[in-house]
């Protein structure tokens, strides 16, 4: 073949293989907007569902804040009474009184008691306030007195008040009669806003961010803590927009001239005249989708130039470019349905976790009324379920956390008795479902444990799962725990089930690998792996023995330098 005729053989396979390369390139493109459009959705979407979660969350606190406030005020009104009734009116024991409210309740930062004539007849403050309030001065005529004398003494006002030396305080108050009926004056409380701005910060995520409190006709009380005009502005226009102040919460994208794009959250409090508002901006919001969307681009610009210098090699070249292409567009593919997986996952077990944690927080604590032993017992481990398969769901996240090196210790005192009593009762439902019968064998010289309690619950539970998965009917587990010979502690669970052949271990502990896949056993294949990680993590091992057919022995192993006294 002479050298013109090899010329115009490679020549249609260079075109042919440049032609690829550009439609590749081109494919890729429309991915790669694609993809940032629906990112860009779903961020939306989310900071829309943050931004509700925060204001739900913030709302619930300063309503409990004011109920908290209004029961002290009740509580004053209701002494004035009695005292005035029984003829025990002594200011020093009304001052006495207010001394110890103000210290039961932090939120409040004052208390004073104003007679009809609007002088102050007893009052009460916390260092740092002292001028919250001139006591030798009449407050007849100001907005506070004049509409209590006038209101009915079912209502309450809120409103905003300066003290002398102009700091913001929020201003609670009531109305209270004398024995014949008419005006009493007034029991005043002051909150300091800081209190709940403080509250959001400890919440609330992202550099810019910013909270109101805010009465119907758009007077903020309180805001924080990044305070721009654009962000007070929109949360206040949008307030006075609102027709209905209703208690659900509501959120909308606002364009503002000088931040761009930002979220704003309302929500009316239910039983007060009060608004709660967030504003979300798009620095925090579409910041990861910002720099998702520069890593798209950089890598496009590479994979552009990379491209078009390979697509001008001999054809056995263009060849291999092709397979690496194909390799690095199934690792994309990969890592995005990793990414999507452990997003709509967290998305959607989180949300109703997280309610049936926070009820069974608020059901405990009283809420809805008392519990006897055994409710508060039963609600306990309620919530404990709750928060332990919301830990679950951390875990693959927490997986890829320790191939990374970020995965971290909270290191306590942990009781290792305790531990495995939660443990086992966590997973007894389980195990009597089955019919197991369950052995637990604490050596009573076994210490206390430095480690991170929840990681080490979680191992234990991770095996416990696995020995009733494979475990049949009437079969046995025993968890014991007991130091050895070196001061190590051992953690052992073993169980009279299916077994592992010894060829298979190795794929048992490797991740996502299940032994027993065929017999539609269960499981994301996480479980063993992420215990030898926790074990690795706390400087231990873990040691795993099975014969097929007989069963499976695990034994975690912590090292005597995590041994602790009792």
């Amino acid at each position: 073949m002479t050298k013109l005729q090899q010329r115009q053989s490679r020549s249609p396979r260079i075109r042919n293989v440049i032609g690829f390369s550009l439609l590749i390139i081109g494919m890729f493109c429309v991915i790669v907007v694609y993809q940032g459009t629906q990112a860009y959705k779903q961020a939306i979407i989310k900071a829309n569902q943050n931004a509700s979660k925060l204001t739900t969350i913030l709302a619930d606190h300063v309503e409990l804040t004011f109920l908290g406030v209004d029961l002290s005020l009740r509580r004053a009104i209701e002494r004035q009474y009695f005292n005035t009734l029984f003829g025990n009116n002594i200011p020093e024991y009304t001052e006495q009184n207010f001394k110890v409210w103000l210290n039961e309740t932090p939120q409040i930062a004052a208390l004073a008691m104003i007679n009809e004539d609007g002088v102050v007849d007893v009052a009460a403050h916390k260092r740092g306030y002292e001028h919250w309030l001139d006591y030798n001065k009449s407050l007849v005529g100001q907005k506070l007195f004049e509409r209590m004398r006038a209101a009915d003494d079912a209502d309450v006002f809120i409103g905003k008040h300066y003290t002398e030396d102009n700091q913001s305080l929020i201003i609670m108050s009531r109305r209270f009669n004398k024995l014949d009926g008419n005006f009493g004056g007034i029991v005043v409380a002051a909150i300091n806003p800081k209190y709940f701005v403080d509250f959001y910060d400890s919440i609330g995520t992202g550099s810019e961010k910013y909270m109101a409190l805010m009465l119907r006709d758009g007077t903020v009380l309180a805001s924080g803590s990044s305070v721009s005009v654009s962000d007070e502005r929109a949360a206040r226009e949008w307030l006075v927009e609102q027709e209905i102040f209703g208690s659900d919460v509501r959120s909308t994208m606002n364009e503002t001239n000088d931040e761009g794009q930002v979220i704003v959250a309302l929500k009316a409090l239910g039983h007060i005249p009060v608004a709660v508002s967030i504003v979300t901006h798009n620095k925090d919001f579409l910041s990861d989708w910002r720099q998702s969307r520069l890593r798209d681009i950089g890598f496009l610009a590479l994979f552009i130039i990379f491209g078009s210098t390979l697509s001008f090699f001999a054809i056995a070249t263009a060849r291999q470019i092709m397979r690496v292409e194909e390799s690095e567009s199934a690792a994309i593919l990969a890592s995005q349905a990793k990414s999507e997986f452990l997003a709509n996952m967290s998305h959607e077990l989180r949300t109703p976790l997280n309610a049936i944690i926070g009820f069974s927080e608020m059901i405990n604590s009283g809420y809805f009324g008392p519990l006897n032993p055994k409710q508060k017992e039963r609600i306990h481990d309620i919530n404990l379920c709750g928060t332990h398969l919301l830990q679950l769901i951390t875990d693959i996240l927490e997986f890829s956390k320790g191939d990374a090196g970020k995965l971290e210790l909270i290191e306590e005192k942990v009781d290792m008795a305790e531990m495995v009593n939660e443990s086992v009762r966590i997973m007894n439902g389980k195990i009597r479902t089955k019919g197991i019968h369950l052995v637990v064998a604490i050596d009573p010289d076994t210490h206390n444990l430095n480690g991170d309690k929840r990681k080490i619950r979680q191992v234990l539970i991770n095996l416990l799962s696995n020995a009733v998965k494979f475990t049949p009917e009437g079969g046995t587990i025993t968890v014991s725990v007991r130091p050895d010979q070196q001061g190590n502690i051992n953690m052992i669970v073993s169980d009279t089930g299916i077994g592992i052949a010894e060829s298979d271990i190795p794929k048992a502990l490797s991740v996502f690998g299940q032994v027993h896949r065929s017999k539609s056993h269960e499981g994301t294949g996480l479980g063993l792996p992420l215990c030898k990680m926790y074990a690795d993590l706390h400087d231990g091992k873990l040691l795993l023995t099975s014969r097929l057919g007989e069963g499976t022995t695990v034994r975690v192993i912590f090292p005597h330098s995590r041994v602790m006294g009792r």
